[in-house]
């Protein structure tokens, strides 16, 4: 052998070494990450609040303020508050993790017309009333379906995922979360024009 073809040899075998140890750390990464994120999925199926309300929300309870948070029921009895009732229905699969975001399938109850439809009832109903309102169409209700990705870092053998996401929470709650937004905002405009 020639000077030369040694020293491609040997380029090829040092990159081809290089190569091997890169996708060696991508497996050892992916693999930590698929089992972080079981976690989360874990939570969801076992209907561990504390840990959905720690990883989402940042705080194991939820303090909606007023009235509200006896309504919502997260801040004094997480177990039966509407989102816990929401979760309850919630299945979350890791689809892919990729280099720097993991895709999720989740499967909801669809909650995107919960107010327009208790307004279209037309009946006046009390806070009382309203949790059990909402369990009711919970049961009634068909899943949605629907991915999202969310990037993630590794850092100090710690994985780190903005699940505060507003599409993940949206997706979670099965579109509750724009629904209240809507009706706010229509409460919010009726205000303003001086209607009741």
């Amino acid at each position: 052998l020639g000077v030369n073809e040694m020293k491609d040899r040997l380029i090829f075998l040092l990159v081809g070494c290089l190569t091997l140890v890169g996708l060696v750390g991508c497996n050892e990464q992916s693999e930590f990450v698929v089992e972080q994120t079981q976690t989360i999925t874990k939570a969801f199926e076992d209907g561990d609040m504390n840990t959905i309300n720690n990883t989402i929300f940042g705080t194991s309870e939820i303090k909606p303020d007023g009235k509200l948070s006896d309504v919502w029921g997260e801040s004094t009895d997480e177990e039966k508050g509407v989102l816990a009732c929401i979760f309850q229905h919630v299945r979350i699969e890791v689809k892919r993790v990729g280099e720097s975001e993991i895709e999720y399938e989740i499967e909801a109850p669809n909650m995107k017309n919960v107010f327009a439809d208790m307004e279209s009832e037309d009946t006046d109903i009390s806070e009382k009333d309203f949790l059990q309102y909402i369990k009711n169409y919970i049961q009634s209700a068909e899943t949605v379906k629907s991915k999202v990705s969310l990037g993630y870092i590794v850092t100090e053998n710690q994985l780190v995922v903005d699940y505060q996401n507003e599409e993940f929470i949206n997706a979670v709650t099965g579109g509750i979360l724009d629904a209240y937004k809507s009706l706010y905002s229509e409460i919010l405009e009726k205000y303003e024009r001086g209607e009741e």
